[in-house]
């Protein structure tokens, strides 16, 4: 049993989605640690929750990649991979981990020339953020062409029902993304559940 592609679950910042996902043989669990962030997670948040999930590959989530924060992620987490969107006053090479580059696009894709411009050839893995690109479906081919090229992880408003179209595409990964919990202990997780077991291997 295990899931047909690799899932990075982002945005995680409670224990039910964790230990929900890790069930599930998600590969990676990403956590907002930039201050001010809508799901920031503490590092005493993070070192708990990592804790019940051994065996997972922790992402640390942030837009903007300065010296300082990479600094307060060198002594306070200590993750796998970092996430950036931007670098500012840093180098890619400077970067003591594994980095995955966040390209977010607002409603539609660019072309792939335009892409492969925007890329740091030291990132391992490349996430396209399109969460709001409802359109995907009729784009298929693009998105084949694309994955092609990169080694992307792909952010899609999928459904249950997409799953077989994703698994067509043979995409090199999927990004869920985490909510928060109505109180402590208690959480709709209906739609992570529909998702995870489509994408589940029988």
């Amino acid at each position: 049993m295990g899931l047909t592609i690799p899932v990075i679950l982002s945005s995680v910042n409670n224990l039910s989605d964790a230990r929900y996902a890790a069930g599930m043989g998600v590969d990676m669990m990403g956590f907002e640690v930039e201050p001010g962030a809508e799901r920031y997670v503490s590092p005493e948040l993070f070192k708990a929750i990592v804790s019940w999930v051994a065996g997972i590959q922790t992402v640390v989530e942030v837009t903007n990649l300065t010296p300082e924060l990479l600094a307060s992620i060198q002594e306070n987490y200590q993750p796998d991979f970092i996430q950036y969107e931007k670098l500012a006053g840093i180098s890619p090479d400077a970067i003591p981990f594994t980095t995955i580059q966040k390209i977010p696009f607002e409603k539609n894709i660019n072309t792939l020339d335009t892409i492969g411009n925007q890329i740091n050839t030291e990132s391992k893995y490349v996430l396209f953020e399109l969460s709001h690109w409802s359109e995907w479906r009729t784009h298929q081919d693009k998105i084949k062409q694309i994955n092609s090229h990169f080694p992307a992880f792909w952010a899609l408003p999928i459904e249950k029902n997409d799953i077989p179209a994703i698994n067509e595409l043979a995409l090199k990964g999927v990004a869920l993304k985490g909510g928060d919990e109505q109180r402590p202990g208690w959480k709709d997780l209906d739609q992570l559940i529909d998702i995870l077991e489509a994408l589940e291997e029988n």
